[in-house]
C-alpha cells in the first residue's frame, strides 16, 4: 500500500483542482461546468468515461486486468449559498452558490485517486469505477438515482466515499459501523384561514395562530410520543405568510425536515403531524394540505468494509487517525443507493485544524484544511489496493 510521502507530490495540483471548483460552485442537477472540468480531467488520463448520466453526473473507468469491480463516489454539488470568506482569496465567483458541504473536496480527491492509479498500475488489479455525482443534496430523488439506473454500476463488487468534516482533527477518519446517516424525509404544509383586517381579527381565521400552535406541537412529537429509545429529529425551517403589517393573511406556509433511523419512527412522526394539524385547524376553523415526502433512506455501513477501512488506515496512517464511532449522524446521505446495489461505506474524513476550518457544514464560512486532502487520496487509493489483494476482513 501507499505512504504519504508516495502522494506528495501530487499536492498541488490537488489542492488547485479543489480550489477552481470552489470559485466555480454549481447547484443540485445544473452541474454541467463541473461535470465538463471533471470530464477534461479524467480524458487526459485515458480513461473510459461515460458523459452525462442521469443529467451531468458522470463515470470513468479505469481497467487493469482481472479483479474486483470497486466504486468510487465523490458529490460534486454546491449549496443555494451565499459565502462570504473574506481569509480565502479562492471564493466563490457564482453569487448566491457555495461549497459549504465540501463537495469539491471529495470531488478534487477522486480526480487524484484516479491520476495516481493510472499511472501506477503495478500496485494493482481489476476495475475502478469513479463516479462523480450530481445532486446528493437534491433535488429529489438526487443524483445517485440516475446513475444507478443508468446499469453502468450492477457489476460492482463494493463502493467507498469519504465526506469531509469539521467535527474530526485533520487527518482523522471516522466512521460508524451499521446505521450510519439517518432517513430523510421533507414536509411541506398550507395551512388555509380566512384573512381581513388585522384590526379585527374576530372577523378572520388567522393562519399563522394555526401555525405557530402546529409547530409548538411538532416539537411534543419527539418528547412525548416516540419511544425514549429512539431518536428522531422534526425542525421547521420556512414560515412563509402575510406581506404586510395591517393585513391577517389568507394561508401559511412552513417546510421542514425530519430525520429517523426506522421505518417505524418514521411513520409515528408522519400520523403525530397529521394528527396535530387535524387538531389545530378544526379547533380554528381552517383547514391543511400536508405532503410528507420521502427523501433518502438511512444509510447502513457494511460491517466487513468498515472492518477493511479500519485495517487500512491503521496500518498505513497509524491508530490515531482512525476513529469509530457510536452514534450515527442525524445528516442525510444518498449513497445508501449504491450500498443497496451490492455493499459499501462512507466515512467521515476529518479537515478542523484552527478557527477557520471548524465552522459547520452548511455554513457560509465553512472551510477546510487542504492538507487533509492528500489524507483522503490516500484512502481511497489503498482502499483499492487492498481490495485488489483480497483483503476485508475484520480482526
Amino acid at each position: 500500500m501507499v505512504s504519504r510521502s508516495d502522494l506528495e507530490s501530487l499536492k498541488n495540483d490537488l489542492i488547485q483542482i479543489r480550489r477552481w471548483l470552489h470559485r466555480h460552485p454549481e447547484v443540485g442537477f445544473e452541474v454541467a461546468n463541473t461535470h465538463d472540468f471533471i470530464q477534461a480531467k479524467c480524458a487526459k488520463l485515458s480513461l473510459v468515461i461515460h458523459p452525462h448520466v442521469g443529467r451531468n453526473s458522470l463515470v470513468a473507468v479505469l481497467e487493469n486486468g482481472a479483479g474486483p469491480i470497486v466504486g468510487l463516489r465523490a458529490d460534486m454539488d454546491a449549496l443555494p449559498l451565499i459565502e462570504n470568506n473574506p481569509t480565502i482569496d479562492y471564493q466563490s465567483e457564482n453569487h448566491g452558490a457555495m461549497h459549504a458541504c465540501g463537495h469539491d473536496a471529495h470531488t478534487a480527491m477522486l480526480i487524484t485517486t484516479a491520476q495516481f492509479l493510472a499511472t501506477n498500475k503495478s500496485l494493482w488489479n481489476g476495475t475502478v469505477k469513479f463516479i462523480f455525482q450530481e445532486a446528493e443534496e437534491g433535488p429529489h430523488p438526487g443524483g445517485a438515482d440516475g446513475i444507478i439506473k443508468s446499469g453502468l454500476l450492477a457489476d460492482v463488487d463494493q463502493f467507498y466515499a469519504l465526506h469531509v468534516s469539521p467535527e474530526f482533527p485533520s487527518g482523522v477518519v471516522a466512521i460508524k459501523s451499521g446505521v450510519a446517516f439517518a432517513a430523510v424525509n421533507t414536509f411541506k404544509i398550507t395551512i388555509n384561514g380566512r384573512g381581513g383586517h388585522a384590526a379585527y381579527p374576530h372577523l378572520c381565521i388567522d393562519p399563522m395562530i394555526m401555525a405557530s400552535e402546529a409547530i409548538l406541537g411538532f416539537q411534543t412529537i419527539i418528547s412525548r410520543k416516540l419511544p425514549v429509545w429512539e431518536s428522531a429529529v422534526v425542525s421547521v425551517a420556512k414560515f412563509i405568510a402575510g406581506s404586510t403589517h395591517n393585513i391577517i393573511p389568507d394561508s401559511a406556509y412552513l417546510e421542514g425536515t425530519v430525520r429517523t433511523f426506522s421505518t417505524e419512527a418514521r411513520n409515528l412522526v408522519e400520523r403525530e403531524m397529521t394528527l396535530i394539524l387535524d387538531g389545530v385547524t378544526s379547533g380554528h376553523g381552517g383547514h391543511y394540505h400536508l405532503d410528507f415526502i420521502d427523501e433518502y433512506r438511512s444509510v447502513h455501513n457494511t460491517k466487513d468494509l468498515v472492518c477493511q477501512l479500519e485495517r487500512v488506515v491503521t496500518t498505513t496512517m497509524g491508530k490515531n487517525h482512525f476513529l469509530e464511532l457510536s452514534r450515527p449522524s442525524m445528516g442525510g446521505e444518498d449513497f445508501f443507493r449504491y450500498i443497496d446495489l451490492k455493499q459499501g461505506c462512507i466515512a467521515w474524513l476529518g479537515t478542523a485544524k484552527d478557527e477557520h476550518t471548524r465552522y459547520s457544514l452548511h455554513h457560509p464560512l465553512f472551510n477546510i484544511d487542504e492538507s487533509a486532502l492528500i489524507d483522503g487520496v490516500q484512502v481511497l487509493t489503498n482502499l483499492v489496493i487492498d481490495t485488489s489483494q483480497g483483503g476485508k476482513l475484520c480482526y
